[in-house]
């Protein structure tokens, strides 16, 4: 009886081996990302409909064309009061019936205020109450015409004196405890890391984007970025989306992430004072164009950078 047996030839040998290596290469656990969170998000579907930085308390002009759209965006702690007024310009308007509606949308997206009017009477948001702390979305839509050149401004109070029934005589209730008014916006120890104070793109979690935890700040290509704050560079490479990448740690917990960078000019473990030049504005990684995304975490939490940027 004969047991045929096919011989092992040092080719059948070498693609065995060869088989195996492939099978453990694709099996074998990937090594330890020390890359930052978040950079494997693709860019969204739609490009950032543009918009406008706003100061409360200082007047803003604008112009809203025919089927235009004005965002303008502020920031604020809970607890305030926003009145917003506008100005038109008949002069440069289509007539004086052209239309628009103002309104005012907080935080999370939740509209909080719509008010319609025209060129002649135009729309009027008094003491809206803010009950969250972040950036807040106001809409100029025209409607109808073109209700041309304005001015726009918002005031924030702590209490109600234009819809309230008593008539304010600028003295406190028996028993009420004078409190000094505190600007968290102004309090905080963070400045503007880009010398443009503009916005550029998406806001932290803007209506329309969500998931964005940054400020996109306008700048150009090369242009200086300033560490916010004094710290220690704790991560200073390449981050997939977020491209060139320096992250900072600051004292309590802070931390600030600066992202599209064309240069980075830090490495981890220095030590860098707050406005010391850390990179160049860029557009690496998702980017559309230079710009700088800019993060602020407390404890690993996002929080908005326009609360606290001075």
């Amino acid at each position: 009886m004969h047991s045929w047996v096919t011989p092992v030839t040092k080719n059948t040998l070498n693609g065995l081996l060869l088989g195996c290596l492939l099978l453990a290469a694709c099996t074998a656990p990937e090594p330890a990302d020390s890359r930052p969170p978040g950079d494997g998000i693709p860019l969204p579907e739609s490009t950032p409909p543009p918009q406008t930085l706003l100061l409360p308390g200082e007047p803003a002009e604008g112009e809203l064309l025919e089927e235009a759209t004005d965002r303008w965006v502020f920031a604020t702690a809970e607890g305030r009061l926003a009145t917003v007024e506008v100005w038109f310009r008949p002069a440069t308007a289509s007539g004086p019936e052209a239309a628009m509606e103002v309104s005012l949308i907080a935080p999370d997206g939740t509209a909080l205020a719509l008010e319609r009017g025209t060129v002649t009477l135009p729309p009027y948001i008094v003491e809206q109450e803010l009950s969250q702390t972040g950036s807040y979305l106001l809409r100029l839509d025209a409607r109808s015409g073109t209700p041309g050149r304005y001015t726009l401004l918002v005031t924030l109070s702590e209490e109600r004196t234009l819809t309230r029934p008593e008539v304010y005589t600028g003295t406190l209730a028996t028993g009420e405890q004078f409190e000094e008014e505190t600007d968290i916006s102004r309090s905080s120890g963070f400045v503007w890391p880009s010398p443009n104070r503009g916005i550029s793109g998406w806001y932290f979690h803007d209506a329309a984007n969500p998931r964005h935890v940054g400020l996109d700040i306008a700048a150009a290509l090369y242009d200086p970025i300033m560490a916010a704050a004094a710290g220690t560079v704790s991560f200073a490479d390449a981050s997939g989306g977020y491209g060139n990448m320096v992250m900072i740690d600051h004292a309590d917990g802070w931390q600030t992430w600066y992202a599209h960078l064309s240069h980075i000019a830090v490495k981890v473990g220095d030590l860098v004072a707050q406005g010391e030049i850390i990179g160049a504005a860029g557009s690496t990684g998702y980017s559309t164009g230079p710009h700088l995304h800019f993060e602020l975490r407390h404890f690993g939490v996002p929080v908005d950078p326009l609360v606290y940027l001075r």
